[in-house]
Order: structure tokens, then C-alpha cells, then sequence
């Protein structure tokens, strides 16, 4: 009898994410004219992302970069199309420990608009829901709930 090898080829132990993949899907809904829904949030060594989903599309996550992060808002605000992304696989980075989700919702509610949050007294102690409708979709938040997010939304007029 022979013993388990435990080896592994170190080639084959990481894999590289498809954003090219992501972003010929995100580009066909589109061409589409389809309703998305989007989440944002940071994803592993500090790197923007968007989770990205539809009434036909199950949910995939899509690595941001500037560019490519105002031609999504663009779509969802406006249903702009545009071929906005020629390097898939390049992507920006953002401070290690900063919460893209509420920065995202700050930069919002800094334009003018108003997010629906589920009313605080219904929600969970540790977070606060919202959500933005737009003209092609809606944009939903889950941010952690503090006292610094809530004085925030309060001073804004977000909630009561």
C-alpha cells in the first residue's frame, strides 16, 4: 500500500479571478437593457468590487476599477451603454481598512440623493439597510451600524 501524497503543484493552487468573464457578462446585460441589481463592497488585498445581478443573471462579482465604477453608475442612473472597460484584468485598489460600501453611499448622498433605508427601530442591531433605485436598477447598502454612520445619515437627512 502506497502513502497519501500531500503535495501540490503550486501552479494549480491559485487561481486568478475572470474579470474578463465578468465583464463580457455585465456588458451583454447591458446591450440588454436589463435591471440590475448591485452591491458594493471590498473584496480580498483591498480591491473594489460590485456584486452584480439580475432578474436572468445569477449574481457574479465584477472588480472595479475608476473608469469602469462611473460607466456602471452611469448605466444604472442614465441606461448609458458604452464599451468602458478595455483592460478587464487591470483594476484599482483602495485603502487597506476602508469601507467602499459606505464611501460609495457617502459619495451618493453627497450628489442629491435620497437612498431608502429600512426604517431602524425594524432593522438589526448591527446593521443599517438601504436601498437606491435608479433608472435601470437599484443599488443596495448593508452598512455596519454606528453611531458615527447614523449622526451621518441623520445630519444628511437620510433617516429620522
Amino acid at each position: 500500500m502506497a502513502n497519501f501524497d500531500y503535495s501540490i503543484n503550486a501552479d494549480s493552487a491559485i487561481k486568478i479571478y475572470d474579470n474578463q468573464g465578468a465583464y463580457n457578462t455585465l456588458l451583454e446585460m447591458m446591450n440588454c437593457k436589463e435591471q440590475l441589481t448591485v452591491r458594493f463592497y471590498s473584496g480580498k488585498d483591498n480591491i473594489p468590487c460590485a456584486w452584480i445581478e439580475s432578474k436572468h443573471i445569477a449574481g457574479f462579482k465584477y472588480q472595479l476599477k475608476t473608469s469602469s465604477f462611473h460607466s456602471l453608475l452611469n448605466y444604472l442612473c442614465k441606461g448609458a451603454v458604452e464599451d468602458f472597460d478595455k483592460n478587464p484584468a487591470e483594476f484599482d485598489t483602495i485603502k487597506e481598512g476602508e469601507d467602499f460600501q459606505l464611501k460609495v453611499m457617502e459619495m451618493l448622498i453627497t450628489l442629491g440623493k435620497t437612498i431608502q433605508f429600512v426604517p431602524t427601530f425594524r432593522e438589526r442591531t448591527e446593521t443599517i439597510s438601504g436601498i437606491l433605485p435608479c433608472f435601470k436598477g437599484k443599488i443596495m447598502f448593508r452598512i455596519k451600524r454606528t453611531e458615527e454612520v447614523l449622526n451621518y445619515l441623520r445630519e444628511n437627512n437620510q433617516i429620522l
